[in-house]
């Protein structure tokens, strides 16, 4: 008989808005969802943020740029230990 033991774990999200946006650093290298003014959510990861613009890159290696004024918000999930 095996038995099995698992922590509870539970998950965040973290939405960073157009003003957290710009110039974050702290947002590199994150896979997050983004969500632009049209209700469009690209899935991706932020290789590049700059003051006025973002840059995401999905999947398949394709890379997109996208200006402050774009984007709704970014959000991403966070593994917790509750």
């Amino acid at each position: 008989m095996v038995t099995q033991t698992s922590s509870a774990m539970g998950k965040r999200q973290i939405i960073y808005r157009r003003d957290r946006i710009g110039g974050n650093q702290g947002l590199l290298n994150r896979e997050i969802n983004l969500v632009t003014n049209e209700a469009r959510v690209w899935h991706g990861t932020i290789i590049a943020v700059g003051s006025n613009d973002v840059e995401l890159k999905d999947a398949r290696s394709g890379k997109h740029r996208f200006s402050l004024d774009q984007i709704d918000r970014i959000y991403c999930d966070v593994i917790t230990d509750y």
